[in-house]
């Protein structure tokens, strides 16, 4: 007798690179995979966000694409974050890199002296309503989790009701780039510097599998270890490094679509994001059917269609 498997998906943070997250959607929506729980931390929120309150994948891409030529956008994006300034930078070499990546992070650190953050928050929230519509969480289509940070408790928070748009703001404040939001008396900032890809909050929400996806860009090559701030950046990097990768373990499987290459501030890839995410998922395919089917000959439950393919229902 087989076993009804519910999938999960854990989308991780990773800014413009959560692009790739909509590109492994795409893929399991082509082959009929239903996902019947999501989970997103950061850009994965917001992706997790979108498709679980409308999942069609061809929709959501549309709407980002319009988002991403609006004003609203272009308002709210910070000069020292723009793709022509770090295209640049990259271009330097030796100690002339060094140095304007320096001066880019002096830009960065003197506006948050002067305020808590580089986007203001009516423009925080601009953004967000032009891709979320003003519903709550329990009116998504798919279960949805989304992972924010309390600053004053330093406990990781787990969102499964209330405002989705509240809710995805933030799970995605980057603390000096975005405003941290109030929540039931709560300073909440982007989730990921606790659980960037939320794997064991899709497990606790009941998935029989869990596929974690994960777009950060991994370690960099060293450039100056040289002074005390090269030290800490690179410790900082090590450190949340090695926590994902303690807590991806916890996966069934995990996709890892290859934009180590994207700046998580350039959005202007939305292709190469794409196409990043639907050839990892393409390259597990066979891996996620022969887990599903494993998960399905499990006899702990009875199923009242034995041998039927359940986990490649699709809500249609």
């Amino acid at each position: 007798m087989g076993k009804i498997c519910k999938i999960g998906i854990a989308l991780g943070g990773g800014g413009a690179r959560g692009l790739a997250h909509l590109g492994v959607l795409c893929v399991l929506e082509r082959e009929g995979i239903a996902i019947d729980l999501l989970g997103g931390t950061s850009m994965g929120a917001l992706v997790a966000g979108m498709y679980a309150l409308s999942p069609r994948c061809d929709l959501i891409i549309e709407r980002f694409r319009r988002y991403l030529n609006s004003k609203e956008f272009k308002k709210a994006y910070p000069e020292f974050l723009r793709p022509t300034i770090l295209k640049s930078l990259k271009g330097y070499e030796g100690i002339f890199h060094r140095f304007a990546t320096f001066i880019k992070k002096g830009i960065f650190y003197s506006q948050s002296l002067t305020g808590r953050a580089a986007i203001s928050e009516e423009n925080f929230s601009q953004n967000i309503n032009l891709l979320l519509d003003d519903v709550d969480i329990e009116q998504t289509q798919i279960p949805l989790a989304v992972i924010a940070l309390d600053l004053n408790s330093a406990e990781e928070v787990i969102l499964q009701k209330g405002s989705l748009r509240k809710a995805v703001s933030a799970s995605c404040a980057i603390p000096g780039i975005l405003p941290p939001v109030r929540i039931d008396n709560r300073e909440l900032v982007d989730g990921g510097w606790v659980d960037r890809v939320p794997v064991h909050v899709v497990r606790e929400m009941g998935a029989d599998l869990v596929i974690g996806v994960d777009v950060a860009e991994g370690l960099e090559d060293v450039e100056d270890l040289s002074t005390g701030l090269g030290l800490v950046l690179r410790t900082n990097e090590i450190s949340r490094l090695t926590l994902t990768q303690w807590q991806l373990r916890e996966a069934d499987l995990v996709i890892a679509p290859e934009v180590s290459t994207i700046h998580w501030s350039d959005f202007g890839q939305v292709d190469e994001c794409l196409r990043a995410g639907e050839q990892a998922a393409r390259e597990k395919l066979g891996e996620i059917k022969n887990l599903g089917e494993k998960e399905e000959n499990k006899e702990d439950f009875g199923s009242p269609f034995p041998g039927a393919p359940l986990f490649l229902i699709n809500r249609g």
